[in-house]
């Protein structure tokens, strides 16, 4: 809007104002331009620089994600087996079995190592 109004005040349609004075104007219509364009380049460099530090926050919650679905992805199944094991019944035949415990314990291990390797 400033530079509207150099403008109009440089057109000295009235007469009002002198040859130097219309100088002074077409200076200040100038200066008022140059700083708006300028303005509007910092203002896109803001948005630059915003969208750049919200790609660094977006990447950084990738990997806290994959990080969180590996560790679930390892002791989701675990727990499943904990729970089940957990509920003390008597009619389960695997608790009265010899090799019971280390065979839990070895499906325990080869689930986590399938969950790595997967």
């Amino acid at each position: 809007q400033l530079d509207d109004v150099a403008c109009e005040l440089r057109e000295n349609e009235n007469g009002y104002f002198s040859d130097e004075e219309c100088g002074l104007f077409r200076l200040f219509e100038e200066r008022v331009i140059r700083l708006r364009e300028e303005s509007q380049l910092l203002r896109e460099y803001c948005t630059q620089i915003q969208s750049l530090f919200q790609s660094e926050i977006d990447i950084r919650q990738n990997r806290i994600m994959q990080i969180l679905t590996i560790v679930t992805t390892i002791f989701l199944p675990l727990t499943l087996l904990v729970g089940w094991y957990g509920m003390n019944f008597s009619g389960m035949p695997e608790l009265h079995w010899k090799y019971g415990y280390p065979a839990i314990i070895l499906v325990s291990v080869a689930v986590v190592v399938l969950s790595l390797w997967v």
